[in-house]
């Protein structure tokens, strides 16, 4: 009778752990690479971030269309919402003659348990705004 009481503890324990690993192996919501475009059709941007997590804060590269990469600098999350959260990043790129072009993303991250999630909001390039639309790969 004992070990019928035992095992049905630890499967109740191990059904209780499983979701937390599992979450764990995912890491932060905006971890991973991303890609989609900013801009109207026809006169869009194509672009491709890869974020990192460290466990305390994100990193990465962007590389907004023909430009270099450019290395984030900056990221705040607005964890406020249970279903969706506000981040803003900001990078330095370089435009077609190599000058310095300041990025800013504004924008809200949906489908935050799913692992294609939806990163959308304006992109502001060298003080052009755009729409932006990226999802996780």
């Amino acid at each position: 009778m004992m070990s019928g009481v035992v095992r049905v503890v630890a499967m109740a324990v191990a059904l209780l752990v499983l979701p937390a690993v599992a979450s764990a192996q995912f890491g932060h919501p905006l971890k991973g690479q991303w890609s989609g475009e900013a801009g109207a059709a026809g006169k869009s941007l194509r672009l491709l971030l890869d974020l990192h997590w460290d466990g305390k804060n994100v990193t990465g590269r962007i590389n907004p269309g023909s430009e270099t990469e450019a290395e984030i600098k900056k990221v705040t999350i607005d964890y406020s919402k249970v279903t969706s959260w506000g981040v803003q990043a900001e990078a330095e790129g370089k435009d077609a003659s190599g000058k310095p072009v300041q990025i800013r993303i504004d924008g809200t991250l949906e489908n935050l348990g799913a692992y294609y999630r939806v990163f959308h909001g304006t992109w502001t390039q060298g003080g052009q705004k755009m729409p932006f639309t990226l999802t996780r790969n």
